[in-house]
């Protein structure tokens, strides 16, 4: 692929220690060389941080050796609340939901310009073709107020409970993205849902600047070896 791209493992997963555990195999992984440190994210899933709270992330923070780590907030309201808690607990990336409302998804916004740190807009259950439009929109409020779009991340994000043909589902994500590169190209896609090699494939007809890796990874008892398979 001609665009670098990350890996983020997202550890959806509702048991502290698992996830600590999966964080630490990461961790250990970059220090032995399997792969390089600044090409992974560590996501703290929404289950996780429901399950156990946002105390959890300055764990994983350390049990990965100081990797970028992503707070899968999915905020609906509250945004500067909600993505302070994350932030001042050590997360470097949060995430709000697409369909927040928009003074929303602007606080949250303006909670990471504060910080310094990046925002990821998840789109899950939102129809490909409607994502473009609501992109629109959050770019402009974040020029309004001077958040800087290369720290703005679309997660383009199909839900477990989803159902959808592989291949239609791509091709639609395939015109979302050519649109939102032409608003911005600077602004980062992130895919999540259901990645393995099996559709890695497809993915990478995308070329997104993250790929979101979850059970395949997560459920292994070779995590190094699973995130190399994407490397």
């Amino acid at each position: 692929m001609s665009r670098r791209y990350l890996v983020q493992v997202a550890l959806d997963v509702v048991d502290e220690e698992r996830a600590l555990r999966v964080a630490g195999a990461m961790g250990e992984g970059c220090r032995q060389g399997a792969f390089p440190c600044d090409r992974l994210v560590v996501e703290a899933g929404t289950p996780l941080i429901k399950a156990v709270g946002v105390r959890v992330l300055p764990k994983l923070k350390l049990a990965s050796g100081g990797l970028t780590l992503y707070a899968d907030l999915k905020t609906a309201d509250v945004g500067e609340l909600e993505a302070s808690l994350a932030y001042d607990f050590g997360a470097d990336i949060a995430s709000v939901l697409a369909r927040a409302p928009m003074g929303t998804l602007k606080a949250f916004l303006e909670a990471g310009l504060k910080r310094g740190r990046l925002v990821a807009v998840d789109t899950i259950g939102i129809e490909a073709r409607e994502v473009p439009f609501l992109v629109r929109e959050i770019i402009r409020v974040a020029r309004e107020i001077g958040f800087p779009l290369e720290k703005l991340v679309v997660e383009l994000h199909r839900g477990i409970d989803e159902e959808a043909s592989r291949q239609k589902y791509f091709e639609e994500l395939g015109v979302a993205v050519n649109q939102i590169r032409e608003l911005s190209p600077e602004v980062k896609i992130a895919v999540a849902g259901g990645i393995t090699p099996a559709v890695k494939s497809l993915v990478e007809k995308l070329e997104p600047d993250i790929y979101v890796v979850g059970r395949y990874i997560t459920q292994s008892p070779n995590v190094v070896e699973r995130i190399k398979e994407f490397l």
